[in-house]
């Protein structure tokens, strides 16, 4: 089965979740089955071994649990017979800052941004760059083709070519020697017989790489001409754009335009299924905890 990793390092069976989802659903309910049981029969004068104890440790382990129980029904849920619920209902707003400054503190900023960049950008493979180039221009090249037979691209070159001739065009054209049409029809073959030869090689690509460096080298070299000209700064071109991203904002106002029930859904979906542990350790820490306190009053002499 599939495996899930969590937020805190561990792993988990998707099956494992599904099961501590049914022992949290069911555990307090059979104890407090228990303890009613128990009660019943010691009231009806039925012996249980141990009596005081069994009942003390369940008490304890219901009391643990219900009270997990109910507390985790306050974060999500506005009940009115339970004041204070409802909390990241109410609080959504400050729970949408919280998480943007987490985000950008510790997932999302421009360093972290910036390292990722850089491991994509190894440097340039000439073969693996010629063949994904070349690759990209098989693609489009039959768009180039079927765009240099349009009506629109003929009369464009046509004009053009009464344009720029001139007189010449005009005597070309009267005397039927060279007329624009055929002109143009010369021009569009001979477009088509470039594209069809269209192709980068690998001597091409390294020239290129020798001549403007790598695309690592564009990106994160200071003093870059570019960002100089036009920006008066020495930063690089990522530092630049990362460090003007307000990735804060950006995900506060994504956040904001979600309704606070929508909000309490996305926390909900995430951590509720991992703190259904609260109540079975509720449960289990009660029963601990209530059964040392009844061991201790017996070692103190403490009347039950």
């Amino acid at each position: 089965s599939e495996w899930l990793k969590l937020e805190n390092g561990c792993i988990m069976n998707d099956s494992y979740l599904r099961m501590t989802d049914r022992l949290a659903y069911y555990l307090i309910p059979i104890v407090f089955v228990c303890l009613v049981i128990t009660l019943i029969a010691s009231l009806s004068g039925i012996a249980v071994p141990y009596q005081t104890l069994v009942i003390q440790v369940l008490l304890g382990g219901f009391i643990g649990g219900i009270t997990n129980k109910i507390a985790i029904t306050m974060l999500f849920e506005k009940k009115w017979f339970l004041p204070g619920s409802g909390v990241l209902l109410k609080k959504h707003k400050d729970i949408i800052r919280s998480l943007a400054r987490t985000v950008e503190r510790h997932l999302v900023n421009s360093e972290t941004l910036q390292a990722e960049m850089k491991k994509l950008l190894e440097p340039v493979n000439a073969d693996k760059a010629e063949e994904i180039i070349n690759n990209i221009i098989d693609n489009f090249r039959d768009d180039v083709r079927e765009y240099l037979q349009s009506q629109e691209v003929h009369d464009e070159i046509r004009d053009a070519l009464k344009t720029k001739l001139g007189f010449l065009g005009k005597f070309l054209n009267v005397t039927r020697i060279k007329e624009y049409d055929e002109m143009t029809d010369a021009i569009v073959g001979e477009l088509h017989e470039r594209i069809d030869r269209l192709r980068v090689s690998k001597q091409l690509i390294q020239k290129t790489i020798q001549k403007v460096g790598t695309l690592e080298d564009f990106l994160f070299r200071p003093n870059n001409e570019l960002i100089l000209r036009h920006y008066h700064s020495d930063l690089s071109i990522a530092q630049l754009f990362f460090d003007n991203l307000d990735i804060k904002g950006m995900v506060a106002d994504k956040l904001a335009t979600y309704a606070p029930s929508k909000v309490r859904d996305i926390i909900e979906e995430n951590i509720r299924s991992h703190l259904l542990w609260l109540e079975v350790f509720g449960v289990l820490l009660g029963m601990l905890f209530s059964g040392a306190l009844y061991f201790v009053m017996r070692a103190l002499s403490v009347p039950l």
